[in-house]
């Protein structure tokens, strides 16, 4: 009969840190400054366009109003996508 080791002493607290890592140290992060940064404003940037989309949604007058003005908004975003992949393509020519 095999017999099951405890990996740490009963009542120590656990090492912070992945099993795997020596001295029970967490590995380096690999986000930066500048990219967590960039992520946040990208965040903000998507925050406030769609509450602007919300704004004006909810100042519709009717359910129907409100499904029409949504549609209007995603072919808005679909011309606008269509335009920018255009333009990337030509340029990568």
């Amino acid at each position: 009969m095999t017999t099951r080791t405890p990996t740490r002493t009963p009542g120590a607290p656990a090492a912070p840190g992945s099993p795997g890592v020596p001295g029970g140290e967490w590995p380096p992060c690999p986000y930066t400054d500048e990219l967590l940064i960039r992520a946040r404003e990208e965040r903000a940037r998507r925050v406030l366009t769609l509450g602007s989309i919300r704004a004006d949604l909810a100042e519709q007058p009717s359910a129907r109003a409100v499904r029409t003005a949504a549609r209007g908004w995603v072919a808005d975003v679909l011309a606008l996508a269509e335009a920018v992949a255009t333009e990337k393509t030509e340029s990568a020519r």
